[in-house]
């Protein structure tokens, strides 16, 4: 354990320093690095600007990583619940949800201390929307209303029923902006000083309101749509907890990026 906190401890050094004979002409190096933190793993490309600016471009994604749960819907109405010849659905259904997260970065990098690793950063990322995804995994319904009934969440007057597909299966959608600006902070220099060397970044990405996304049928008809949390009207348990979720979901307009990445020099 002693050894390998030294070896790490060494190449975070390799880039603590910086001389000040050291060439930062604008693209004359290019480095490459893989790093891992809250977006997944990335590789990462970076290049001098100047001795106080630099480009960073890269890819990130995170692994697919899947939960599965069970909803209970509490419904105590007996004829809304009829399994043989009725609309209605089963007390409970299990649900699969499954997380994608896969972006493409260009970050801008400033020194403003002429010997130091330190810097602060800019930029954007843009990749997917769609960064959840959930679908029902157990029979949801009668087949003989596959395609055109589920779950109320709006009165009989102001219909708004989440819609099961042509084989009974509920999916539903947590989208974000694709568009994602980000700022933040961190320690390394994009050219290692030798040939490898540690940095770290730590920043947000300001992904806008999430929102989910359903197949919902209401007064103007049947349509993939983001679920308006002030039509949820019904007072059951379940539409009290879609509310609540609802709710605190849309609160989320960032994400943290904590990142910590090993780069080498190209050139």
């Amino acid at each position: 354990m002693k050894k390998l906190l030294a070896i790490v401890s060494a190449l975070f050094l390799m880039g603590s320093t910086a001389s000040a004979q050291d060439n930062y002409k604008a693209f004359e190096h290019l480095s490459a690095g893989i790093g891992f933190g809250t977006t997944g793993i990335e590789i990462q490309f970076a290049t001098p600007l100047s001795r106080q600016f630099a480009l960073r471009t890269g890819f990130s994604f995170m692994p697919g990583i899947s939960k599965k749960f069970n909803v209970d819907f509490d419904n105590s109405t007996e004829d809304f619940l009829r399994r043989n010849d009725g609309p209605g659905y089963y007390e409970d259904v299990d649900v699969k949800g499954k997380l994608h997260m896969a972006d493409w970065k260009v970050l801008a990098d400033w020194y403003p201390f002429r010997n130091s690793t330190f810097h602060l950063t800019a930029g954007f990322f843009v990749g997917r929307s769609k960064i959840v995804t959930a679908k029902s995994t157990s029979e949801f319904l009668n087949e003989d209303y596959w395609g055109n009934s589920g779950p109320e969440l709006g009165s009989n007057l102001d219909t708004y029923t989440l819609v099961s597909d042509d084989q009974g299966v509920i999916k539903a959608d947590v989208k974000i902006n694709s568009f994602k600006p980000y700022i933040g902070i961190g320690w390394g220099r994009p050219i290692p000083k030798k040939d490898l060397n540690v940095s770290f970044d730590f920043g947000v990405q300001f992904w806008g309101k999430p929102a989910l996304y359903t197949l919902i049928d209401d007064n103007d008809g049947t349509e993939y749509r983001k679920v308006d949390r002030a039509h949820i009207t019904n007072e059951q348990k379940y539409c009290d907890d879609i509310r609540d979720g609802l709710k605190t979901m849309e609160k989320v307009i960032a994400y943290p990026v904590l990142t910590v990445r090993l780069s080498g020099k190209i050139f």
